[in-house]
């Protein structure tokens, strides 16, 4: 077959075509660091890619929502330690009262002391995180309970909502609890305690063992408070380990080996280089190259 000027004009630029396409092709993932720039690169490879950035999504929220049900955990755990300190004051106290000896005045002056005990409780289970009341149920608008006089307090205001948080891929857990579960025996104790040392009389054994009542459940509530918050750390410790191997993952599939694309990228170059020079002297060929 005659090889025509054509012909090799043709063959040269489409060689030069070529190899200026594969230059530019190394060139943007060497720039961009990627790989995958557009879905023709490998749509293999880019489903897949899709894929983990949906399950890192997800993942992203998992952790959104154990860093929030975490902050609310931690702010329940301090409100009861400081409730469990109020009534145990308060246990020592009625301790004090029961004796005999006191007369009514004394009495009278343990009952003022009281009464601002009864007022920080209220004011424990009225803890916040951000705009949110915790011990209310759902109604986090409003508080669970109100100083409605010295040492008087209102009944529960809140609801008994569970308050749910998803903490993986088909894991759930309450992080909330109602009010007046806690803080409710505790506060009926320090009233009868106060209605007690007001009588004038000794405290009742019945009182006492009352407000003893009312610590165990606040101990009993910040052990299941700090089961909560454990088995939030490990959550969120597994979460972790999961965003880890899916950004690994992903990072396999769409990032540049950037030593190797460096080095086809300077090949490519080389390449592009030489055809253009082939392509130029084939391109001097004019009519008196013909005439000889």
């Amino acid at each position: 077959m005659r090889v025509t000027q054509s012909m090799i004009y043709n063959s040269t630029n489409a060689s030069l075509s070529a190899d200026l396409a594969a230059l530019q092709s190394i060139t943007e993932k060497v720039s961009s660091t990627k790989q995958l720039n557009r879905p023709s690169d490998n749509p293999a490879d880019v489903r897949s890619a899709v894929g983990l950035r949906d399950t890192l999504s997800q993942i992203n929220q998992f952790l959104r929502n154990i860093d929030s049900a975490s902050s609310k955990v931690s702010a329940q755990d301090t409100a009861l330690a400081s409730a469990g300190d109020l009534i145990q004051r308060a246990n020592e106290l009625a301790i004090e009262g029961a004796n005999g000896t006191l007369d009514a005045s004394q009495r009278q002056a343990i009952g003022a002391e009281v009464s601002q005990l009864t007022e920080a409780m209220a004011q424990d289970a009225s803890a916040k995180v951000g705009d949110e009341y915790i011990f209310s149920g759902f109604r986090v608008d409003r508080a669970p309970y109100q100083v409605t006089g010295p040492g008087q307090v209102s009944a529960y205001q809140g609801d008994h909502g569970v308050v749910i948080a998803r903490v993986g891929s088909g894991s759930t857990m309450q992080i909330n609890m109602s009010g007046d579960a806690v803080f409710q025996p505790a506060l009926n104790a320090l009233t009868q305690l106060q209605a007690d040392l007001n009588s004038g009389q000794p405290v009742q054994q019945s009182t006492i063992g009352q407000i003893q009542t009312a610590l165990s459940a606040l101990t009993q509530a910040r052990a299941t408070v700090g089961a909560r918050a454990n088995r939030l750390d490990g959550a969120k410790t597994s979460q972790q380990a999961l965003q880890t191997s899916n950004q690994s993952l992903l990072s396999q599939l769409e990032d540049t080996d950037m030593p190797s694309a460096i080095t086809e990228l300077t090949k490519r170059q080389t390449t592009y280089q030489a055809t253009l020079a082939v392509t130029a002297k084939v391109m001097q060929t004019n009519l008196l190259d013909y005439l000889r």
